[in-house]
């Protein structure tokens, strides 16, 4: 499987070899650690190694799209490249001499680790790819079984990377923190999936929803169903960038505010008073700034985006404002509670200066030609995402050729690479277009990285007037919504008309 990216590889290895020879790090006490490696089909010169949402190094590709950084002096741990627009996890530690070889097309499938520091990289990579595969699994068939056989399935499946893990760390010396991060890749991973089930555990209890197989099995959780949270850390700094411990962290405090908050009120009936509980029980839990500070800002952003009242927005923004400590997310709220406030039905739609595929300036508010413009939006590192939106848009264009689907590019810097995307698949170049001012413009259209929403669709009229700001490309009701639409314009065209 890996061969031809190890032959590409050892190329890159000779600098290396020169350098250290055939010893090992940790036996030469090396003073510089070295990262390096090579991009197939790279969509920028360059790719960025950041530690804790602040850039450690811009590292440039070579003209065969190779890199070699070296470091000295730095904080071992978990960092994070990114070779625009996808980016992954890599653990760097002093001697580490680190070649990585991945293809664009196939970003995480195409990822592998050579040299020093390699098996502990190569290890947390599949960790994270056997993790997003078995999610699926998760939503199909294994959150609808009983509780016990839930947890006894993932239990068994959740032995199996411990085996995996203990035959790594018994024929490979690693260091106690890549044993703990390599640990915390797989176990995190199944603290949040027993979060999950329990979410819809919950909900179904609450709602009197039967959610599980008809199976003849106890339907209550089992005593042992929670043990897990015993181990858990919430302040944790070697894991603050780790997938898998972020995702168990949001998944636990709507969990545990769910409980909590049901006790007293309905979090249905009061969803800003269940939000703000569910601020204050982190802001009581944990004192690490980094962690506090993004669960914060995650929660209220997604409030914020989900709500359609101006008036509970701005409750539970200032209220996020009189807790939250980080400055630079004060202020992305603020805006974000702004351009909320602009985007809802009967407004204007803010216009937007694009670029359509000939390369040609045009403004947003030039496209609406029809009685409905759908605009949908999409990004080059979300493959599955684009390739089905667009499939769905041509789809329902030929049902409905009184609506015109527009599709955007959100992408920074990235036009020569949505330029090849568009005629790798053939799409229709004159519904294409990118932001000139991706950043301004997707911040104005909420399709920032706030938004989980990612089959979002802007619909507008022949004015410019907002249709509906939120609808969802792939819902049950998003045909019922356009049918209904154009017959009621169609239905005032005829009033003006007599």
């Amino acid at each position: 499987m890996y061969i031809p990216q190890i032959k590409y590889l050892l190329i890159l290895c000779v600098p290396i070899v020169y350098l250290f020879g055939c010893s090992s790090p940790k036996d030469t006490d090396r003073e510089y650690t070295y990262f390096g490696g090579e991009i197939v089909n790279p969509n920028t010169d360059y790719i960025v190694l950041t530690k804790d949402n602040s850039v450690f190094d811009t590292i440039y590709l070579n003209k065969n799209n190779q890199f070699l950084h070296r470091m000295k002096d730095f904080e071992e741990g978990l960092y994070s490249f990114k070779h625009s627009p996808e980016n992954q996890l890599v653990i760097l530690e002093k001697g580490d001499s680190i070649l990585i070889r991945l293809n664009t097309l196939e970003f995480d499938e195409s990822l592998v680790f050579t040299g020093d520091g390699a098996r502990k990289n190569n290890f947390l990579i599949d960790m994270f790819l056997e993790n997003e595969t078995e999610r699926e699994r998760l939503k199909k068939r294994d959150f609808r079984l009983p509780p016990l056989q839930f947890k006894n399935r993932q239990d068994s499946l959740l032995n199996l990377r411990v085996k995996r893990f203990n035959k790594l760390t018994h024929k490979y010396q690693l260091s106690n923190i890549s044993k703990k991060i390599c640990r915390s890749s797989f176990d995190y991973d199944f603290y949040s999936r027993y979060e999950m089930y329990f979410y819809r555990y919950q909900y179904s209890v609450i709602n009197k929803i039967n959610f599980l197989k008809e199976l003849p099995e106890s339907k209550e959780l089992p005593s042992s169903f929670f043990e897990y949270r015993n181990d858990v850390n919430f302040n944790d700094d070697d894991l603050k960038r780790l997938y898998s411990y972020n995702r168990f962290l949001n998944q636990y405090f709507t969990n545990h505010s769910f409980t909590k908050y049901s006790e007293k009120k309905s979090p249905f009936k009061n969803q800003t008073g269940y939000t703000i509980y569910k601020l204050n029980l982190v802001d009581s839990t944990i004192q690490h700034a980094y962690i506090k500070n993004n669960l914060l800002r995650g929660i209220t952003s997604n409030f914020i985006l989900n709500n359609k009242n101006n008036y509970t927005s701005k409750k539970v923004l200032d209220h996020y404002l009189s807790i939250g400590t980080n400055k630079k997310f004060k202020k992305e709220l603020k805006r974000l509670a702004k351009a909320t406030y602009r985007l809802k039905a009967n407004n204007i739609i803010p216009d937007q200066e694009l670029i359509s595929s000939d390369g040609n300036p045009t403004m947003l508010s030039t496209l609406l030609k029809k009685p409905i413009t759908a605009l949908y939006f999409w990004t080059t590192e979300n493959k599955d995402h684009y390739v089905k939106a667009h499939k769905k848009a041509k789809f329902l264009s030929e049902i409905y050729p009184e609506i015109d689907f527009i599709a955007i590019n959100k992408d920074v810097d990235q036009t020569k690479n949505w330029l090849k995307t568009l005629q790798r698949h053939h799409y229709d170049l004159d519904r294409e277009y990118e932001f000139k001012f991706p950043k301004c413009s997707s911040e104005e259209l909420l399709v920032t990285q706030y938004n989980h929403y990612i089959n979002k669709v802007i619909l507008v009229d022949q004015a410019g007037r907002i249709i509906n700001p939120n609808a969802d490309l792939f819902s049950n009701i998003f045909e019922r919504q356009l049918i209904s639409y154009t017959q009621r314009i169609k239905k005032a065209a005829s009033y003006s008309l007599k």
